[in-house]
């Protein structure tokens, strides 16, 4: 009709996930952009491709909010190599964790990725700055903030490496995230008593794999939560608990949020998925840590999602290069970390919408919306509305897949969902109204992702 808006992309026809709930409508999108949701489109309004999403899910552009490279560490992907995974899972936008080594600056490492994956990267991303130890927070905190990176880790545990930060220094840098307006992310296992098991089973010879869950044990993990959340109230520091797996842990991260603490929490598809009993079968490539839990951990998980207590969805995503898979006699000897930026969308899909009769809003939640609100991102990200980056994933609810390492694209060889059948896949993506996914081929060329500057003023909204 003479005077409508004219778009140059439209998605129709299909179920749209908005905040609002779902709805059987149409996408109009301009210049990158989002410009119109819920109004029916005629296609001679569209100047360039119409895109029918009939039978198909339409939700908000992943958003990955951990991940990990090869940093001057052990990994197996370099930056662009785990965007090009998560673009092939629906992930639209990455934020990759940057860990420096001792003698060099961690600001100085945030600038050489942010070169690094505006060169090489498929999708948009951000950077998590990782201190260790050694680093002078109050130098280097409001340097990466200034380079765009409000969120700064610290690991509790890994005391053998020499990243564990000890309890006088995180007391110290948590007020120095705080008074710069930034947020807090930690690793929470007590280091100590990892440490002092893991030696102990050594020295006694209890290296199977069975000897791996008694020594990271689920104390270990609510321990460090519950330091964590003491230290972060002390110092008036906003905090973000990674990759949570113990029912105990999720009750004291209820209990601060309830009385008021800005606090939020994380978890993993491999948490929601498996259990210590798959590390025993399939061997050394599930060692992760924290560790496989029970399945009474799990479930308490997928409770906290439901209730908002846990507020993302991760994928952790540290694929590693290794020589031993399977049984091996000295767990302890093997790297901690698994690929799973590729499978998140598909296996999470699989286990609360299609197993578990889930709501896709709560997916598009833990998903997207959330990590977008806490990150920095909304609303330019993590939402189907005007004015939102046209980040979209359309999903294909009923289509099966069977998911091997084979047919993924990390350069890991293995993968935790070996042989695993899924309903729900993923068949097309569009980052800022691009399309970089579209039946399992990639339309981009590494360099087209952008790096998302993030400042303290969007932080937790």
């Amino acid at each position: 009709m003479k005077g409508d808006p004219m778009y140059d992309m439209a998605i129709i026809g299909g179920s749209v996930v908005t905040q609002d709930g779902v709805m059987r409508t149409d996408v109009g999108i301009k210049d990158g952009t989002i410009v119109s949701v819920g109004t029916p489109l005629a296609p001679s309004n569209v100047t360039g491709r119409v895109i029918d999403a009939t039978g198909k899910l339409v939700l908000p552009g992943v958003i990955d909010a951990h991940v990990h490279c090869r940093t001057w560490t052990d990994h197996a992907d370099a930056i662009g190599d785990s965007h090009r995974s998560a673009a092939y899972g629906g992930v639209t936008t990455a934020i990759t964790q940057i860990r420096a080594p001792v003698e060099m600056a961690p600001s100085a490492a945030i600038e050489h990725f942010i070169e690094e994956g505006e060169r090489t990267s498929l999708i948009d991303f951000g950077l998590h700055t990782i201190l260790r130890p050694e680093h002078d927070a109050a130098t280097e905190v409001p340097k990466v903030m200034s380079l765009g990176s409000p969120s700064v880790k610290f690991f509790m545990s890994y005391k053998d490496t020499g990243i564990m930060t000890p309890d006088a220094t995180l007391l110290r840098n948590l007020r120095v995230v705080a008074e710069n307006g930034g947020l807090a992310m930690v690793h929470a296992e007590d280091g100590e008593i990892l440490s002092n098991l893991i030696e102990h089973a050594q020295a006694t010879g209890r290296t199977r794999l069975e000897d791996f869950a008694w020594t990271h044990p689920a104390s270990a993990e609510d321990l460090g939560v519950h330091k964590a959340l003491a230290y972060a109230k002390a110092t008036n520091c906003p905090l973000y608990i990674l990759h949570m797996t113990t029912a105990g842990g999720v009750e004291l991260l209820r209990e601060a949020a309830a009385a008021g603490q800005p606090v939020f929490g994380e978890t993993c598809p491999k948490y929601l998925s498996l259990t210590n009993d798959d590390l025993l079968r399939v061997g050394a490539q599930a060692k992760v840590g924290p560790p496989l839990r029970t399945d009474d951990d799990r479930e308490q998980l997928w409770d906290a999602l439901k209730t908002g207590t846990l507020s993302v969805v991760a994928s952790d995503h540290a694929p590693r290069v290794r020589a031993r898979m399977g049984q091996v006699d000295d767990v302890f000897a093997e790297p901690y970390g698994a690929p799973g930026t590729e499978t998140m969308l598909p296996v999470i899909f699989d286990e609360l919408v299609v197993r578990r009769g889930g709501d896709v809003s709560l997916l598009a939640e833990i998903l997207s919306t959330n990590p977008a609100r806490i990150y920095g991102l909304y609303p330019k990200k993590g939402v189907i509305a005007p004015g939102s980056d046209a980040d979209l994933i359309l999903v294909d609810p009923g289509r099966r897949e069977v998911i091997s390492a084979a047919t993924q694209h990390s350069t890991a060889t293995y993968s935790l969902y070996e042989g695993r059948e899924v309903t729900g896949w993923p068949v097309l993506s569009t980052v800022r109204g691009r399309v970089v996914l579209e039946d399992g081929e990639l339309k981009q060329q590494p360099g087209f992702g952008r790096y998302q500057r993030r400042d303290t003023a969007g932080l937790m909204r």
